[in-house]
């Protein structure tokens, strides 16, 4: 039975903010709501913030964020994008906004109020919309905040792996109507996997094929929208590129500020990583208290949005109020877990030392490989009961708690390895991956690689994870990006890295066959083997 759609309303609007519509070039109309300093003695630089969430809405706080704004002297344009909620015009997931974006500044530095410079802010894809903005550099446009973002996040595959259903989930759920399905836009059971949209999404089906066809060739896709090439590479403004080490999206939020060291502002950037997710909750063992769900608290919010701001405000304040020289502020801040903020220089810190665990038959992590490496280690692939995902949202996964997953480890579709426990404390810092070989008796599989903190009572809780589609052929190597992370290794835990064929609800299954993935209609067990023989995990290790 198919379940009920839930989608976020259209809201009532914002007593505090100013309804108007700016009228794109091509005569749509955008709803934009405009937040204005109580007191200001004179033209005031701008925030614009551009998003598909709804301006007015529950989800996304704009109107505490603009009001916070405008207390500390800055104007706030808060724009539905092009065909949802308010606005008129075609939905089109990324391809408007440069054009759009452009638009609205120039109507922004043409009003009364305003000082003619504008700086941006957002998340997620309100985040992207500043980056499509940045790429036709509007004079008018002196800095940016990009938080838990990347220009390339269309492209739905972290870390150059596999797209994940969460990030097609939000395809659906953000753009197949004009307002955000909250719950049920997708059943991940369906079979062939491209049926999975729900029918009363009627635009949902053919947005989800025209995806797959151009996730054939996502570089083709990403030129489409950056024909002038990467905008983090050209950048011309300052950024303070902002996210977290359990964000979704971190992958390409690190891309974004590593191609921004050698562009034209490069003196000009700053990046903070967190222990956040990408709805801000931080990292707790035991997740989020109830007198802190800045999403179901009003006092928790209202203590969210001003520690939230403190940075951005910072940062506009010299760079859209005519500061001269660089900001003052470090480079680079990251969070260490649970433990405190650093700052540093460069991001990986340099007091990280790169370190390197090899696979073992015996099922361990180890320094140096073993005698006689020529092993296999294989396990069954069983697209009828796939690896279960039991964090339950990627989005807000810090929210509960990161869950105790050791019982994974017991299946028969799995392969563990362990490293030793650790005599101190250490701190796994900068970017993780694994490498290996696989085989399989399709050309291609899925190979999933989670990475864990072991606990000694054996509890097992998830640090980094992604997946990729490789060659099956024993021979071609294959590189999983787990991520970056800043994370305290107690004493007395160790590393485990997990690897599967399967991860439910995060990719689709595959069918252990050499029918496409999406397409296929039945699906039968694979015995799939890793190749010890150069199979590695490679780390950053920080002592301090």
């Amino acid at each position: 039975m198919t379940r009920d759609l839930s989608l976020l309303e259209q809201s009532t609007g914002d007593r505090r903010a100013q309804e108007v519509f700016v009228t794109m070039p091509d005569g749509v109309q955008l709803a934009t709501d405009l937040y204005l300093p109580d007191a200001a003695l004179g033209p005031v630089p701008t925030v614009l913030i551009r998003l598909p969430y709804d301006k007015t809405g529950r989800y996304t706080f704009i109107p505490q964020i603009g009001a916070h704004f405008a207390a500390h002297g800055f104007a706030v344009v808060a724009q539905d994008v092009r065909g949802k909620y308010r606005s008129e015009g075609e939905r089109d997931p990324f391809v408007n906004e440069a054009d759009d974006g452009y638009a609205t500044v120039d109507w922004i530095v043409a009003q009364p109020w305003s000082s003619g410079i504008v700086g941006t802010w957002g998340d997620s894809y309100y985040g992207f919309t500043q980056w499509a903005l940045a790429s036709r550099a509007h004079p008018a446009h002196r800095a940016m905040v990009p938080r838990v973002t990347g220009h390339r996040f269309m492209d739905m595959s972290p870390g150059g792996g596999l797209p994940t259903l969460t990030l097609l989930d939000w395809l659906i759920d953000a753009w197949a109507a004009p307002e955000l399905v909250l719950e049920n836009g997708t059943d991940h059971s369906a079979v062939p996997a491209q049926d999975m949209v729900h029918e009363d999404l009627p635009a949902g089906g053919p947005l989800l094929q025209r995806y797959l066809e151009q996730l054939r060739d996502p570089e083709a896709m990403v030129t489409d929208v950056f024909p002038g090439g990467s905008p983090s590479a050209k950048l011309t403004i300052p950024a303070l590129h902002t996210g977290g080490w359990f964000d979704n999206l971190q992958y390409w939020q690190l891309d974004d500020w590593n191609a921004a060291q050698t562009s034209p502002a490069r003196e000009h950037q700053f990046l903070v990583m967190g222990s956040n997710d990408h709805e801000d909750y931080r990292w707790r063992r035991t997740g989020t208290p109830e007198t802190e769900d800045f999403g179901t608290n009003a006092d928790a919010l209202a203590t969210h949005i001003p520690a939230l701001l403190e940075r951005p405000i910072a940062f506009f304040n010299h760079y859209l109020r005519g500061g001269v020289g660089r900001w003052q502020a470090p480079r680079v801040q990251y969070e260490l877990c649970g433990v405190a903020w650093r700052e540093t220089s460069c991001w990986p810190p340099h007091s990280a030392k790169q370190h390197t665990l090899r696979l073992t038959a015996a099922g361990s992590l180890a320094a140096e490989p073993e005698p006689d490496d020529a092993h296999e280690v294989s396990w069954l692939h069983d697209p009828a009961h796939p690896m279960p995902m039991l964090i339950e949202s990627e989005w807000d996964q810090n929210r509960a708690g990161l869950p105790d997953e050791r019982a994974l480890a017991l299946r028969p579709d799995t392969a563990v390895f362990d490293a030793a426990p650790g005599a101190s404390d250490w701190n796994l810092v900068g970017r993780v991956t694994f490498s290996g070989c696989v085989s399989a008796p399709s050309a291609r599989t899925t190979v999933v690689a989670r990475l864990y903190d072991l606990a000694p009572d054996g509890a097992a809780h998830l640090i980094l994870t992604n997946a990729v589609d490789a060659v099956a052929d024993g021979e071609t190597p294959f590189e999983v990006r787990l991520g970056d992370t800043a994370y305290r290794m107690s004493a007395g835990h160790a590393l485990r890295l997990q690897l599967s064929t399967t991860l439910a609800d995060q990719y689709p299954v595959h069918p252990g066959t050499d029918a496409p993935v999406w397409e296929a209609t039945t699906r039968k067990p694979a015995r799939v083997a890793l190749q010890l023989a150069g199979a590695r995990l490679d780390y950053g290790e920080d002592r301090g």
